[in-house]
């Protein structure tokens, strides 16, 4: 079985998959719809372009029958060479593999099977795990956190051929989301766009995702910390007024983690600013920002804060008696900055 979790992993997947096809059963199982497609667009660059509507099937499991598949991977492809059975959301489907699997492991050697799953708990599918493994070839995509989406950012533009620093790749996934496919897409209207230098920056994602510049979660936080309460109920009052990009928990999530960075930087002030990135999680290209902010409030106000942010999250859920979401985050900048 081959897992992935890191952009090397994949890239060493890829290289292996478009050189060598020796096994005809695969599953490929993955959360992120991204890798679906680049999978599918390796088996499909397979097939002779004259051959597709012979050779190549792209079928949808919710759609197809166990039976019926079997019955067209029986045939031999037209011409010689492979013919390709591409399942997406085969989550279903896939649950009849024991009943038969005596049938998948007979099939001819150029009827190539990729069942596309999206399964958290594949992992724990033993039986299916065990015939794969014994009849065929398994790569498993693990779930990717929020955490680890910058180098996979990185590795995207770079297909396109640009270039991203650390904070440029942070504004993309805070514009996009944890959503390689949608990250994905971006940068693919950028070709359209025609922007074609290596180095893309800050204003070229502002300019290009849709967004400006004076309104997104870096520049709030940013102003927060320079208790510039102006800006602030500026960008609070668009968040609120588009909720749907920004919905008020992860604005006051963002709020809350930032804040609690100030906090640890106050209880590290004997360390120098490597081991403080280091104990943060913290790229050290941010430090500096969030050392200023710290300047201003001290420990005890931030503890405060902090307080005052759990406070406003149980208002938006309704715990509270202030339930309107659209006042909440213009609340929450007086009372933190009023």
């Amino acid at each position: 079985m081959i897992t992935i979790s890191n952009v090397e992993q994949f890239k060493d997947a890829v290289i292996t998959l478009q050189n060598n096809i020796s096994d005809n059963l695969f599953i490929i199982n993955s959360e992120e719809i991204y890798f679906t497609n680049i999978i599918i667009k390796i088996f499909k660059d397979k097939t002779d372009l004259e051959l597709k509507s012979f050779n190549e099937n792209v079928l949808y499991g919710h759609e197809t029958k166990f039976e019926n598949l079997l019955l067209k991977a029986s045939n031999f492809p037209m011409m010689g060479g492979n013919q390709f059975f591409l399942i997406r959301d085969s989550n279903i489907l896939i649950k009849d593999i024991e009943k038969y699997s005596k049938h998948l492991s007979s099939i001819p050697k150029s009827s190539v099977i990729v069942f596309f799953t999206s399964d958290p708990n594949f992992i724990k599918k033993k039986h299916m795990i065990d015939f794969f493994k014994t009849n065929g070839k398994i790569v498993n995509f693990k779930k990717i956190y929020d955490n680890q989406l910058s180098p996979w950012v990185k590795y995207i533009s770079n297909q396109y051929g640009h270039e991203l620093d650390y904070k440029t790749s942070q504004l993309v996934t805070e514009l996009t989301g944890n959503n390689l496919n949608k990250i994905n897409n971006e940068f693919e209207k950028l070709c359209f766009h025609h922007v074609d230098s290596k180095e893309i920056n800050e204003k070229t994602i502002l300019n290009h995702f849709g967004i400006n510049n004076e309104y997104n979660l870096f520049e709030l936080q940013n102003q927060y910390g320079k208790r510039n309460l102006n800006k602030v109920l500026k960008i609070s009052d668009y968040f609120s007024k588009n909720s749907s990009k920004y919905p008020l928990q992860i604005v006051l999530n963002n709020l809350y983690n930032y804040y609690t960075k100030i906090f640890q930087i106050h209880s590290l002030k004997k360390l120098n600013n490597t081991e403080i990135s280091q104990k943060l999680g913290l790229n050290p290209f941010f430090l500096n920002d969030f050392k200023d902010a710290s300047t201003k409030i001290n420990m005890k106000e931030t503890v405060k804060i902090l307080d005052i942010i759990k406070g406003y999250d149980l208002k938006s859920k309704g715990v509270s008696t202030i339930t309107d979401n659209n006042r909440i985050l213009t609340q929450l900048a007086l009372e933190i900055l009023g």
